[in-house]
């Protein structure tokens, strides 16, 4: 049976941090030998903000290129701090980063929420192709999933709603055939009929890890928060 866990942007803000998600995940196996994790993870702390800040620079037509070129460098930054074999690392990030600059090849149109979401969503799709690296590079055997072919939404691009019916009956294809322990996929994200990807409003991977412990009928679902020590209350 799946446990799901959850990590948030705090969770994966740096090396650091990702790579304790790593002893996270190994002790989770260390004690459960024939364990299954799916694992939602956020964007790294502050990407969020950083592409809306490339978003309206787009929309504006202003200091883009700078934006975004320090953007990538941040992450190959991170890439090189994280993974003793860079090249298919960099190779997967650039083709994530290829398909939001073919949004920025275009002239901004009127639909912004729509734009928003072509060019926000990269945060998380970096982030799972980083943290799924590094699980594979430390022999935390992994499957990248992409949350577009499972998590289906309406066309309310920024606050879209999920298809419940649709989205069940995706989630549990696309996991009856993946034969790896453990899943990595994005949070905060879906995709509408027409595929282009959607948002579910801001914080909103927490909503994403609920909606696949229900549609797998997970044994327990558990959402990792990067304070320090225990809290009695919300911190």
């Amino acid at each position: 049976m799946q446990e799901v866990f959850k990590f948030g942007g705090a969770s994966v803000k740096d090396v650091a941090s990702i790579k304790n998600v790593g002893d996270i995940v190994r002790d989770y196996f260390d004690k459960n030998s024939q364990g299954n994790l799916v694992l939602i993870v956020s964007a790294m702390g502050k990407v969020t903000n950083q592409l809306e800040g490339i978003y309206h620079a787009y929309t504006q037509q202003e200091n883009l290129v700078d934006l975004w070129n320090a953007f990538k460098t941040d992450h190959y930054e991170v890439v090189s701090e994280l993974c003793k074999e860079t090249g298919p690392v960099i190779k997967a990030l650039n083709e994530h980063f290829a398909k939001v600059e073919k949004v920025f090849s275009l002239k901004p149109v009127r639909n912004e929420a729509f734009l928003y979401d072509q060019i926000v969503s990269i945060g998380e799709v970096l982030s799972t192709t980083l943290v799924s690296a590094y699980l594979n590079e430390v022999g935390l055997e992994n499957k990248w999933v992409d949350v577009k072919n499972c998590v289906k939404t309406d066309n309310r691009y920024r606050e879209a709603n999920v298809n419940w019916p649709l989205t069940e009956k995706a989630i549990r294809k696309v996991f009856s055939q993946i034969e790896e322990p453990i899943k990595v996929t994005q949070g905060f994200l879906g995709a509408t009929p027409e595929n282009f990807t959607t948002t579910l409003g801001r914080e909103g991977s927490d909503y994403s890890a609920a909606i696949f412990s229900f549609c797998l009928n997970a044994k327990k679902m558990t959402v990792w928060k990067d304070v320090p020590g225990m809290l009695r209350g919300d911190p």
